[in-house]
């Protein structure tokens, strides 16, 4: 089954953090997040979500279920949210061995000093707990 991709509903806030915390995923959502759910028959199987966070988009949370890995799942999510961020600024923390993954859509790295301050000390923050982890953008992106 070809799995469906679709914007997050209030209605659907328990669903949404019932599959975070399945998948290890323990930041939650803010209220003005935008929530992507990949479902397939009616079960969330994937996640990603675009944070507001002091003026600038970050790309945040994006999970896919274990049997739906590598599969393109991740890749079409992706797309949907390229879609969506639509030429504006955007922001993402992924682990050191994606660039390329996200690099699909435009995000290229970028250096701690280039980033905005909060974005630099969370990825200090999580360096310090062993996350292995990059600073990723794209800035000024039009298609």
């Amino acid at each position: 089954m070809i799995p469906g991709i679709r914007i997050g509903q209030t209605s659907d806030t328990n669903r949404i953090l019932s599959l975070y915390e399945s998948l290890g995923y323990r930041q939650g959502i803010a209220r003005d997040d935008t929530v992507w759910i990949a479902e397939a028959s009616g079960e969330p199987i994937g996640i990603v979500r675009i944070a507001p966070e002091f003026g600038v988009l970050v790309l945040r949370g994006m999970r896919v279920a274990e049997p739906w890995r590598r599969r393109g799942l991740g890749t079409q999510m992706l797309r949907v949210v390229d879609t969506w961020v639509d030429g504006r600024d955007c922001y993402c923390v992924p682990y050191s061995h994606l660039p390329s993954f996200y690099g699909q859509i435009g995000f290229k790295e970028i250096t701690r000093e280039s980033a905005p301050p909060f974005l630099a000390a969370r990825l200090n923050d999580y360096q310090q707990r062993g996350l292995k982890v990059i600073l990723m953008a794209r800035l000024n992106f039009k298609k």
